[in-house]
């Protein structure tokens, strides 16, 4: 006996197939909420822009690198990090109360804005005409951080945070931007110099005359004559355009390689992360320190090389 199979049949089963395989391939109803998502707000005083690259790393390096992660290793959370730059929730030397008051969860304080604050922190800034090579400074820089973790980490909990990782903005030797020729110690006499913190007790010792000044404020500060010239590194120059308003840049490093700024984690914020996530962003923010080392070290030869060509 032939069983006969009609035409409707054989459509039939094949939508039966295909809705079988579509549901197969469907997530489970509630399945997409059972993630929780982590919202958390970064903040810093300086644009995110071209040239700012412990900025340009920190949104598409750190942020980034740790939602992936947290989404490939964890079941149940997402992260959700959203940026606040150049002002935008804290301006310079604002970052610290910032995350103190919870305003923002994760924040990148510039260290020579704190001197009163965070004096233990500053250390690869005091020393004077210290190492030029970055990559001495940066492994002294970690060690010294793991030996001392819980003494800075102390230092912080005062302002209701801690430090997350290794996670610093790294920055080259700090040479003189001047709107005049520097031939000996004597040209600085009487001149106003700039800077953010640790450098301002030098200038003075030295017989400058000491203004504290941001980047945010160089150009405008040194193009209307409120200062003469301010010790930066290279690549600043460059990324913030003070060659336009000064022209003279001495290779007289007063301050070695060094860490300009730490990104630091508020700590009700920290303590509501679960442990897995805490891991992630330790690791994503300990390899944040290395794509900035990369970043300034191929800034520093961009500069070079404009210098070269110009």
């Amino acid at each position: 006996m032939k069983i006969k199979i009609h035409k409707w049949g054989l459509t039939l089963a094949g939508v039966l197939l295909s809705v079988i395989f579509l549901m197969t391939m469907m997530v489970i109803p509630g399945q997409a909420e059972a993630r929780k998502t982590i919202k958390l707000r970064v903040a810093s005083g300086h644009p995110y822009s071209k040239g700012t690259y412990w900025i340009e790393s920190i949104e598409e390096f750190f942020c980034r690198e740790a939602e992936k992660r947290v989404l490939e290793r964890t079941k149940d959370y997402k992260l959700k990090f959203t940026g606040f730059y150049g002002g935008s929730l804290c301006k310079l030397g604002e970052a610290l109360e910032t995350a103190e008051r919870g305003l923002a969860d994760v924040v990148m304080i510039v260290i020579c804005f704190e001197p009163s604050k965070l004096e233990g922190l500053m250390f690869s800034q005091w020393l004077p005409f210290a190492t030029h090579d970055l990559k001495k400074m940066t492994d002294a820089t970690t060690r010294t951080f793991d030996h001392f973790a819980p003494l800075f980490n102390k230092e912080l909990g005062k302002y209701n945070q801690r430090m997350l990782g290794h996670g610093y903005w790294l920055q080259g030797a700090y040479n003189p931007l001047t709107k005049f020729p520097i031939n000996k110690l004597e040209d600085i006499h009487h001149k106003r110099l700039a800077h953010g913190g640790p450098m301002l007790p030098w200038i003075d010792a030295l017989g400058g005359t000491s203004v504290k000044v941001n980047y945010n404020e160089l150009y405008t500060a040194m193009d209307t004559g409120v200062i003469d010239g301010c010790p930066v590194p290279a690549n600043v120059a460059t990324c913030f355009k003070i060659y336009e308003v000064a022209t003279h840049y001495a290779e007289v490093p007063l301050i070695g390689a060094n860490v300009a700024g730490l990104l630091t984690i508020n700590n009700k914020t920290w303590d509501k992360l679960p442990k897995e996530g805490q891991g992630i962003l330790l690791e994503t923010n300990n390899d944040y320190t290395w794509k900035v080392y990369d970043r300034c070290l191929g800034e520093l030869a961009k500069t070079r090389k404009t210098k070269k060509n110009a």
